[in-house]
């Protein structure tokens, strides 16, 4: 399953004017009218999510467990949906998939697992090109 949620200015502007308060949330439940406190754990997550909100940024929320189709896995990698299946038909991209008709289907684990593993690789290759830069003194010291 898979929730889409792009900000409104009104959540933008409530997330920004709550960013660094902190936050303590009860819910009250509407047939019996009881307050229940929600965990730490959980205010840590709506914190994050009030920070990307902040920034105007669109979020998706996927269950790890599911199946999605290529053109979700295709946004969350960043690429075309046809260059997704190009990667994917050519073996390129090392991430598991099936067809169900004319349809790509994609563990979201797989996707979000393979792209933790190229985000650390981009971060790795940066790291290098900015110690180069500053070795070679090309101003960026």
């Amino acid at each position: 399953m898979a929730i889409k949620l792009t900000p409104s200015e009104e959540m933008k502007q409530t997330a920004k004017n709550l960013q660094g308060a902190k936050l303590s949330i009860k819910v009250e439940i509407a047939d019996g009218g009881e307050l229940v406190s929600i965990p730490a754990s959980f205010i840590e997550i709506v914190e994050q999510l009030m920070g990307e909100i902040a920034k105007g940024n669109s979020l998706t929320i996927i269950t790890s467990e599911s199946e999605i189709s290529s053109i979700e896995a295709a946004d969350i990698l960043d690429v075309s949906h046809q260059q997704l299946i190009e990667l994917l038909e050519s073996g390129e991209l090392a991430i598991p998939f099936q067809r169900v008709g004319k349809y790509y289907r994609l563990s979201a684990n797989d996707v979000l697992d393979y792209k933790e593993k190229i985000d650390q690789q981009r971060i790795i290759a940066l790291e290098e090109l900015a110690l180069q830069a500053q070795e070679l003194k090309l101003g960026y010291e």
